[in-house]
């Protein structure tokens, strides 16, 4: 924000185009899921689909295999910075049960988040940046079509490195004392309800729009809008709307309005087309030297700029040397090594951060160094296996 208002006051870039920056598009997705997701984690219902997720276990194993796959099916869905900050007390409360180090299971719910949410475009911030303002044709189904394979494939992989990794943890580790009672988490049955429905009516209506756009029809839906129906179901069906809107993330938000004028202004002043020299060279008539320099430029650059406010600059870049919403593999390169470059070190990501600080508010965590070498194993084969079915694809 202050960025933003120095932007202004310094004359960078008019009020009006400062206003016309701002891609409403984002804000309204944004508003909608956190609506959504706020009303679930008042109610309980995240907590409540967590425990029974984790009841299905029945061994150390197990449930470590549950912790990283299942909560990369939901970070695909929910946001994965407030799925983050809801399941890092249930990783604490279960690794406590499984006799296990906290940091085993909080690293592995930090590297599920960040991975999971590479499929789709509502997965993470910078995905829905790139969603809604590249103008890539269908951003549900390129998503899934370009990442799904990788994804998974990437899922797998850090699921074996992880386990070997840890293996001696999961050797000390018992399960004898977890008792856990899924429907005890429900705190309000009547918004759980609501907020169940909102929810499936939400990613039914995002799936709806990407089958309406493959058919050629054309209306005023897209991911911002079908998300704020989500939020008005919520707002409608429910009597906790102070509750619900003081727990929305309204940090993100204004954080997301700030960067769009930040950009702006940076764009306006030439100092980013300064900043493009001393970037690797993006020629769009060049499809394998072009993703391998995405890739590696997000990979580097994330780590100094978090992966958000990278791809924020980083599209302006693309789009100077001509790339558009035609270009789908390449703005799917960005998003995906973006997103997984978050796992590389603790400062990749902002999920990683709310996981330790969440953590750390309770008396656990884990340190720079040992999320490095656990990410270093991690990032380095899902960046080639991306690349790979990017190249084949």
């Amino acid at each position: 924000m202050a960025g933003a208002v120095a932007m202004l006051f310094l004359g960078a870039i008019p009020l009006q185009e400062a206003y016309a920056a701002i891609n409403l598009d984002v804000i309204f997705f944004l508003l909608g899921m956190f609506s959504v997701v706020a009303a679930m984690d008042l109610s309980g219902l995240l907590e409540y689909f967590t425990l029974r997720m984790l009841e299905l276990a029945k061994s150390p194993q197990r449930a470590f295999a549950l912790v990283l796959f299942g909560m990369s099916v939901m970070s695909a869905f929910l946001v994965n910075d407030t799925l983050a900050l809801v399941a890092t007390p249930i990783m604490l409360g279960l690794a406590k049960q499984m006799r296990i180090r906290p940091e085993v299971l909080l690293i592995t719910l930090a590297m599920g988040v960040t991975i999971g949410s590479t499929v789709t475009p509502i997965g993470n911030p910078q995905n829905l940046l790139i969603a809604l303002s590249s103008g890539i044709p269908n951003p549900i189904f390129d998503f899934l079509y370009y990442l799904l394979l990788p994804t998974a494939s990437c899922l797998v992989v850090t699921y074996l490195i992880l386990r070997v990794y840890y293996r001696k943890d999961l050797a000390k580790s018992s399960l004898e004392s977890f008792h856990a009672i899924p429907v005890e988490s429900i705190k309000d049955a009547k918004l759980a309800k609501v907020a169940a429905w909102a929810g499936g009516i939400t990613v039914l209506g995002f799936f709806a729009v990407g089958v309406a756009r493959l058919l050629g029809v054309q209306g005023n839906f897209n991911l911002g809008t079908v998300s704020l129906v989500g939020a008005t179901i919520i707002f409608l069906g429910s009597e906790r709307r102070r509750e619900i809107i003081k727990t929305v993330d309204w940090g993100i938000i204004i954080f997301f309005i700030s960067l769009f004028i930040v950009m702006e202004g940076f764009w306006q002043s030439n100092a980013l087309q300064s900043l493009m020299t001393y970037l690797p060279a993006l020629n769009r008539a060049d499809s394998p030297t072009s993703l391998v320099t995405i890739i590696t430029t997000s990979l580097l650059f994330s780590q100094l700029l978090s992966n958000v406010p990278f791809v924020a600059v980083y599209m302006r870049v693309m789009q100077a040397a001509g790339f558009n919403g035609l270009d789908v593999k390449a703005w799917m390169a960005l998003a995906s090594a973006s997103t997984l470059a978050g796992g590389l070190t603790l400062l990749g990501a902002a999920s990683n951060v709310i996981i330790l600080e969440e953590a750390e508010s309770r008396g656990s965590g884990f340190g720079f160094l040992e999320f490095a070498k656990v990410g270093l194993l991690v990032t380095v084969p899902n960046i080639l296996i991306l690349f790979f079915f990017l190249s084949i694809l």
